[in-house]
């Protein structure tokens, strides 16, 4: 299956360089200052074919200059090379002196530099770099060329060699972005109860995890919706993955301000990584290639739990712009299974397990924290007209889904919250047994027991079961890819009918209601595929 290549949207970090001493720094200041640039240029540059306008500036360090640097200012200057491609292609590079004893250019008092620590007390150069649409690699290239085409300009002579050799060990990035541009349809899919949400839900009762989950749809949907996941919420979505991330969906502010033909109008999917996501840590420049891979697979699995095609060719999902291609990548990233309907399962199965057989005080004490929000023994007390012990019982009995927190009674997870409120404000809600309507409501039917065989088929699978108003299936829904190959890398789609029809029997049910279910699957070529439970058991 063909997936489409994500493309790099904001990249920063730090190189350094104590391979030639302060010979770039040095060299670079003795052409900029003075005539006749004074301290300014502006040129055009060619690269590989690709036309670029460099700017050279200087700007004040905080640092004093040496007695043997023969200068009469007080603070050493740094250098910002600016270069700016086609469409909004761009590379900053600041380029500052290091050598040791580095002093304050106003106390006199020593700095104490990282570059002293993770390089040495000796002399070389640092160059922070921000670039935007450019591959991390690209960048590295580029800054020699715009380098070397500043002394062509003068006339001078430099090293060749100058910033093109690896930058040393301690090298650093602490951000970096990609993203792909989806059209608006498929965008909504993602906003409305989409992927957002449901990992939100999925990690709401977890402990250790930190997820911040912020909508903006002010001006218009999908203008700035994101998540935010500490390291540890990542490992219960990715088990490999290492760094906190930010999943956002961008769109302009007024979309309509521009031709519906033109790619702005259509919204960006993006993965952030940096440093504030992750103890204010940034990581080593040679890690570029893990981080581009957790940020690609992150990216790709949004996409792909939410069933939005991954596959770039002919399905009018994504929009190209001018560095985004739309095109496919030369090696798959690897697709991990939703997580979140086996949290669903759980939670679903847990929150009806509880209500089955409780009185009619739990009852009560459920619905009210449902619609209220939250309330206190107190008060439930006084508006349940029960005495505050029986309160107190109540919530020992459903203390899997209530908390009690110094007479304060909330839900351990929202989502019970939710579904019951809902429950409760539908118009359906006289039906005489409460637990059943919350059965019925789920997906779930009376004579699925708890941990039932076709219970934990369903979770392991990942499906979802729908059933009609006679309490009889009417379909399957499995999120994972299955082939109807017998021999692919992917499980095969007959296997798992048949292992379907096998848990529903051991389960205690009539296989024949099961057969005559809609069976719906992922394909490889990113695609759906219906089919009765029977017949496809049957192949």
């Amino acid at each position: 299956m063909t997936q489409v290549a994500t493309t790099p949207h904001e990249v920063e970090g730090r190189w350094k360089w104590p391979d030639w001493g302060r010979g770039p720094y040095d060299a670079l200041s003795s052409i900029m200052l003075g005539p006749p640039f004074e301290g300014y240029l502006e040129l055009n540059v060619e690269v590989d074919g690709e036309p670029w306008v460099v700017k050279v500036t200087y700007s004040k360090s905080g640092f004093a200059p040496r007695l043997s640097d023969g200068i009469n200012a007080e603070r050493l200057y740094e250098w910002d090379l600016v270069g700016r491609g086609p469409g909004e292609k761009k590379a900053s590079y600041n380029i500052s002196p290091r050598f040791p004893n580095m002093c304050h250019w106003e106390t006199g008092e020593p700095l104490q530099l990282p570059w002293e620590n993770q390089v040495g007390e000796v002399e070389g150069v640092d160059v922070e770099f921000h670039t935007s649409n450019i591959e991390p690699e690209r960048a590295l290239e580029l800054l020699p060329e715009f380098y070397a085409a500043v002394f062509a300009e003068a006339n001078e002579r430099v090293h060749r060699e100058y910033f093109r050799t690896e930058p040393h060990e301690a090298s650093r990035m602490w951000a970096y972005e990609r993203y792909v541009r989806i059209t608006r349809n498929w965008a909504r899919k993602l906003s409305s109860a989409g992927v957002l949400q449901k990992v939100t839900h999925f990690l709401s009762d977890q402990e250790g995890v930190k997820a911040e989950l912020h909508i903006n749809n002010k001006e218009v949907t999908n203008h700035q919706n994101r998540l935010f996941l500490d390291p540890a919420s990542v490992k219960e979505l990715f088990p490999s993955h290492t760094y906190g991330r930010k999943l956002e969906i961008y769109q302009l502010k007024d979309p309509d301000a521009v031709s519906k033909d033109h790619p702005s109008y259509h919204p960006k999917v993006e993965v952030l990584v940096n440093k504030k996501m992750n103890d204010r840590k940034a990581w080593a420049w040679t890690d570029r290639h893990a981080v581009t891979e957790q940020i690609e697979e992150t990216l790709l699995n949004a996409l792909h739990w939410e069933d939005i095609p991954l596959s770039p060719d002919g399905n009018d999902v994504y929009v190209p712009d001018d560095h985004f291609d739309a095109v496919a990548r030369e090696k798959p990233v690897e697709l991990y299974e939703d997580p979140t309907p086996r949290l669903e399962a759980k939670t679903d199965h847990l929150l009806i397990t509880t209500l089955r057989d409780m009185g009619d005080t739990a009852r009560d004490v459920t619905e009210t924290v449902a619609t209220d929000g939250g309330a206190t023994v107190d008060d439930l007390a006084k508006e349940l007209g029960k005495h505050p012990a029986t309160i107190y019982r109540a919530i020992e009995d459903l203390d899997k889904i209530l908390e009690l927190d110094q007479g304060d009674v909330s839900f351990r997870v929202r989502k019970y919250r939710d579904e019951l409120r809902a429950l409760v404000e539908s118009a359906e809600y006289a039906l005489e047994n409460f637990a059943d309507r919350i059965q019925h409501v789920m997906g779930l039917a009376d004579h699925i027991a708890e941990c039932s065989p076709f219970q934990k088929w369903l979770a392991e699978n990942g499906a979802e079961i729908d059933f009609g108003e006679d309490g009889e299936p009417k379909r399957v829904r499995i999120d994972t890819i299955l082939s109807q190959l017998k021999y692919s890398s992917f499980e095969n789609v007959q296997t798992i009918a048949a292992e379907a029809l096998e848990k529903w029997r051991k389960s205690g049910n009539d296989p024949a209601l099961l057969r005559g279910a809609h069976l719906t699957w992922r394909t490889p070529g990113g695609g759906t595929e219906t089919g009765y439970v029977g017949a496809v058991a049957d192949r």
